[in-house]
């Protein structure tokens, strides 16, 4: 029987970049996934730059470069009548963002993990978790032969996603829910590129669209669109006349599509939950989506994916070191680092998906923000910082009043309030 220290399951952006650091530090890894590595998925595409920092600190940030992904310098970021133009501050040593195809993203990611030594099967699917009073010990699932197999492993991490297999058949709870509140589309446009190096975002409050473009592989350019989750099935109906429409109210940006060639059919969704689940247990942990899930107005997936993945593996690192002949003494140094884990990431991360819900509900501007953003315009340290803090490389305190901060934890306390209310 195959022990391993770690089945991993999912190969995307938090389960291959976990598998790579652990595979490093020595441990023996399994990752799968029911897709072939390299396909494409939806996808936000942005790694902000404290993501970028950490594929630096991998030493993949290379490879990102050399598959043609632009390097995002500026942000363009229109508020109703308010522009705000400049950069970011760096995260440590990296002052760009990445926009990276995930046809190239993930295989940069998968082959790191193979050549970290990791053991991994695509087209795999799981079918049930194996339990041992209560605890996870392994999974079972179909490989490509059409063979059952099973495996055993000292924790098993969920990195499959929002509708995580393993988050489900673990009985992770939600543990935050401030709901859905857009409907997001986007297609890639040839033609339109004004900069290399320059991503675009622009509210509406009165009309509630909000809209997201920057430059990708392949000489292409992404149009992303939200709308209210209360237009989604209008929005679902023509998708087409919906992003026509949409686009007249941003004429400058109207103008720049029409000026090029839609490369591809439009994609996206109007599930777009806001959560927290419970990310660990006994010998179980999530990462990714599985763990956190929010609007991707502010693209923080990617980066929030990384993010889970550094802070478990470090994690599980040292509780894998441990040497110990007592079983029950190693699965519960693995519960308590996958618990630590739970703790850190919510804590990092938790502040984020407060401004993310705030914004995903698409909602007329606090007074303090209208007063806040002339301010900050005028000034291009406050600009900088601004920019920095929807970036991810300045946090967001430094930016927002405690006034603000609470009202973006209030939005989400109201929203959890009226998930009860209906349910």
């Amino acid at each position: 029987m195959n022990q391993y220290d770690a089945i991993i399951v999912g190969a995307r952006c938090g389960g291959a970049p976990l598998a790579m650091l652990l595979a490093k530090a020595g441990h023996r890894v399994l990752l799968v996934d029911r897709m072939a590595f390299g396909t494409d998925i939806m996808s936000t595409h942005y790694v902000k730059r404290s993501g970028a920092n950490l594929l630096n600190q991998w030493g993949l940030l290379d490879a990102v470069r050399d598959a043609g992904t632009p390097a995002i310098d500026q942000l363009n970021f229109e508020i109703d009548d308010t522009r705000l133009s400049g950069n970011a501050p760096p995260c440590d040593d990296v002052g760009t963002d990445f926009t990276p195809r995930r046809i190239y993203l993930d295989k940069i990611l998968v082959d790191a993990a193979i050549d970290a030594g990791a053991e991994v099967r695509d087209k795999f699917t799981i079918t049930d978790l194996l339990f041992d009073d209560g605890r996870v010990i392994g999974i079972k699932g179909i490989g490509k032969g059409g063979k059952e197999v099973s495996e055993h492993a000292k924790i098993v991490v969920g990195a499959d996603g929002a509708r995580s297999f393993v988050g489900t058949s673990a009985g992770a709870e939600i543990t935050v829910d401030a709901g859905t509140h857009t409907c997001g589309h986007y297609a890639y446009y040839s033609g339109m590129r004004e900069s290399d190096s320059t991503a675009s975002l622009r509210i509406l409050t009165k009309e509630r669209r909000f809209y997201i473009t920057f430059p990708t592989n392949d000489d292409l350019d992404m149009v992303f669109l939200f709308w209210p989750t209360e237009e989604a099935q209008k929005v679902r109906a023509n998708l087409d006349n919906a992003f026509t429409e949409s686009l007249k109210l941003a004429p400058e940006l109207e103008a720049r599509v029409m000026s090029g060639t839609r490369e591809s059919r439009i994609s996206g969704t109007h599930v777009l939950p806001n959560f927290f689940r419970r990310a660990h247990g006994p010998g179980w942990a999530l990462v990714g989506d599985a763990a956190l899930h929010r609007d991707p107005i502010t693209a923080q997936g990617i980066t929030n994916a990384f993010t889970h993945a550094a802070i478990l593996a470090e994690e599980l690192d040292n509780a894998l070191r441990l040497e110990t002949s007592a079983s029950n003494t190693i699965n519960s140094s693995i519960d308590q680092a996958a618990a630590q884990y739970d703790q850190r990431q919510f804590q990092i991360l938790k502040p984020m998906f407060d401004y993310t819900v705030h914004l995903a509900m698409l909602q007329a501007l606090p007074d303090e923000m209208q007063q806040m953003l002339p301010m900050v315009a005028a000034d291009a340290n406050a600009t900088s910082a601004f920019i920095g803090a929807f970036m991810g490389s300045v946090p967001l305190e430094q930016v927002f009043p405690p006034s603000l901060l609470n009202r973006f934890s209030a939005d989400v306390e109201r929203a959890q309030q009226e998930n009860r209310n209906v349910a």
